[in-house]
């Protein structure tokens, strides 16, 4: 878990608020309502509701993801991280089309001034000329077309434990004026992995209790840059853009058992770049075309050497990874409310993996290579068949080949995966949508190759044989908005797969390993509940609470005991509470969040294991100055969240033999302080 990818959503003291809400929710009727906003979202009309920058002043916004961030009743869906382009967008456009990159969309967004922003349009079901990518919302950032450049500076120190210090240092310039726009990220950053803090780990078995006291530390650094520019070009705009993000992490750990020592050094060295390019263009007659070309490329190399007094073991991987996609995509509005679309994308992935793992007694080198050619094509229509009803219907055919040379294995598939979806719309206020899709999951690459862990001495073996995990996906949501700014939805949603990926067993000689593989159907019930609530009528003036639940059920037939058990690695329940509120007039505000941070387990071959993180919690203050500049104090997880995993292990094959020894490790995540400084120009 390391800090620049952790992120927390939600607040002490949420509950109270919450019962607050709910609980004066009848005399609050009898409270006269404040006077409206002086620029409310404009009413929906054909499905688009716009939100002016004017919406958002009460907010204090400093970028785009800020402004998109508010508004009510939205789910910020940053896209999928599989290979290829269509099947991974977000929910969110930025001038009506897809950024042309596969990098972070948050960080694209964030990285937009929102002085830089002419309106927000939320698009329910469907509008002309916008590619929902089988979202049932989707947020078009428009930007102004003749806005001043904006140049930023943001500095961020983060302190761990009042001993450990990393910080960031980002440069962001964004130029969109004449038909032109130029958008150029760049920063320098070290970081620490607040996830390795000093552990106490005790096994127990027949002969009693061994304790095991571990000392460790983690961090790194690294560059991250990303630049785009569009231009005219042939009557329409060609986008080129690129990124390049090499890091280093580096994790010591000494392991100390009643005066014996161990030591483990792990290196890892990560270099990803991206290239590539879109070009759109009116072609008359209501038609327009979208092409995207996009090569991307990644280098990983692990060094991970752990030394006791019985000798040294030594695991290096190298990793490799190619993506090259070329999309292309036809829409057509045949007349207003009324569209079609159809395209292709051609893309090939590779991984190259070269590994080896050396001990005092053995010595073992595996290298893999698999490769994947897909060509997707497909076929959509978007009717607005009333001002109240739309629906949208695709289908797509998947054909792709996945080759492992070394396993002599090269299999094809074809899938055919129809989606439709249904909004109506009670009112401008209340909507009910209906969405059934076939979804094929991709293959992880990495689960064709083996990997070690040193610290358990745990193998688990790569698998040549897996197959896509599939899946019938049928989803109802109602949404509700009230109070102007609040709105709440709750989804339910009902999954049927087959070829579930899970972990299997795989016995050599009597030994027992772990592998990916894939465990027959499975079913999975989810229920998702938002509430975005406005606190002016509970006498909280600009403040608002936000809500956000999820409760997972999944069930499958273990392929070991032959019993029903859920999904490894599967959290039943997800949460996050916040609660800000804001002063525009002295340009402060403040906000407390909690997080749910974890709680899965995992059906590995020969063992059970359960890891636990209590909520995360953070509180933050923040004041913008009118000369642009803008300063942000955060204290996270001050209560020190506490890590537990608990791991039963086997003697044999796991829960048809005699249990040989258990482990419980626990430690704490002291607390943090972020400070960020940002100055726009």
């Amino acid at each position: 878990m390391r800090l620049h990818t952790t992120t927390a959503l939600a607040a002490i003291g949420a509950a109270t608020w919450l019962a607050l809400s709910l609980g004066t929710s009848a005399q609050a009727q009898d409270i006269p309502p404040p006077p409206p906003p002086p620029f409310p979202p404009a009413a929906a009309a054909n499905g688009v509701q716009t939100f002016q920058p004017a919406y958002f002043t009460e907010f204090q916004v400093s970028t785009a993801y800020d402004m998109v961030a508010h508004v009510p009743g939205f789910v910020f869906d940053g896209g999928e991280s599989a290979r290829g382009f269509s099947g991974t967008a977000g929910n969110v456009l930025i001038d009506g089309q897809r950024p042309t990159t596969k990098a972070d969309l948050s960080n694209t967004l964030s990285n937009i001034n929102a002085a830089q922003v002419d309106h927000l349009e939320l698009i329910t079901g469907g509008a002309p000329g916008i590619d929902m990518h089988g979202h049932r919302q989707i947020v078009n950032v428009v930007r102004k077309t003749d806005a001043k450049p904006n140049f930023s500076v943001l500095g961020i120190y983060r302190n761990l434990d009042a001993r450990t210090n990393a910080g960031v240092l980002l440069f962001t310039f964004n130029d969109n004026r004449n038909g032109k726009s130029t958008d150029i990220t760049a920063d320098i950053f070290n970081f620490f992995d607040n996830g390795a803090q000093n552990a106490r780990r005790v096994t127990t078995d027949n002969t009693g209790q061994q304790i095991l006291n571990i000392f460790q530390h983690a961090g790194g650094t690294g560059i991250e840059s990303q630049a785009s520019h569009s231009r005219p070009l042939f009557g329409g705009k060609i986008t080129f853009n690129g990124t390049y993000n090499p890091s280093v992490y580096r994790q010591t750990l000494t392991y100390d058992q009643d005066g014996a020592m161990g030591y483990e050094s792990f290196i890892e060295k990560d270099t990803p770049s991206e290239l590539g390019s879109q070009y759109e263009r009116k072609l008359g007659h209501g038609l327009d075309l979208n092409l995207n070309v996009l090569n991307r490329h990644e280098r990983v190399h692990d060094i991970d050497i752990y030394t006791d007094s019985d000798g040294t073991a030594d695991y290096r991987a190298l990793s490799l990874t190619d993506e090259r996609i070329l999309n292309g995509r036809l829409s057509w509005e045949k007349r207003d409310g009324l569209s079609f679309a159809v395209g292709t994308e051609s893309v090939f992935n590779s991984l190259d993996r070269d590994s080896s793992y050396v001990t005092s007694g053995s010595d073992s080198t595996e290298y893999v290579r698999v490769q994947e050619d897909r060509t997707e094509s497909f076929v959509s229509a978007n009717w607005k068949a009333t001002t109240k009803l739309s629906f949208e219907g695709e289908l797509k055919v998947e054909a792709s080949t996945i080759s492992v040379p070394a396993a002599n294995r090269s299999d094809s598939f074809t899938y055919y995966k129809p989606r439709f979806q249904a909004v109506y719309s009670f009112s401008d206020k209340t909507k009910i949508s209906w969405k059934t899709i076939r979804q094929v999951d991709q293959l992880s690459f990495s689960g064709f190759a083996s990997s070690v862990q040193l610290e358990t001495d745990h193998v688990t073996l790569g698998n040549s044989n897996l197959v896509p995990q599939k899946d019938w996906l049928n989803t109802i949501i109602i949404e509700h908005t009230f109070w102007d700014k609040g709105a709440i939805s709750l989804a339910l949603e009902h999954y049927d797969y087959e070829d579930t990926s899970d972990f299997i067993a795989v016995v050599d000689d009597g030994d027992i390993y772990t592998a990916n593989g894939n465990i027959g159907n499975s079913q999975w019930d989810i229920a998702h509940l938002k509430l975005d609530t406005p606190l002016d009528r509970l006498h909280v003036p600009h403040g608002t609470l936000s809500l956000e639940w999820y409760y997972r059920h999944s069930k499958v037939r273990d392929p070991i005991t032959d019993q029903t058990r859920r999904v490894s690695g599967i959290e039943p329940h997800i949460y996050s509470v916040s609660f800000s509120q804001e002063f525009p007039k002295s340009g402060t505000s403040w906000g407390v969040d909690v997080e749910s941070a974890g709680k899965n387990r995992n059906y590995l071959a020969n063992e059970l294991t359960d890891a636990f993180f209590d909520p995360w919690t953070q509180v933050w203050f923040q004041y913008k100055t009118p000369s642009k500049l803008t300063f942000k104090a955060t204290i996270k997880n001050p209560l020190s969240l506490r890590f537990t995993q608990d791991r039963t292990v086997y003697e044999g094959l796991r829960g048809l033999s005699a249990i040989s020894y258990t482990q419980h490790t626990t430690s704490k995540v002291p607390p943090m302080l972020e400070l960020r400084l940002k100055k726009d120009f």
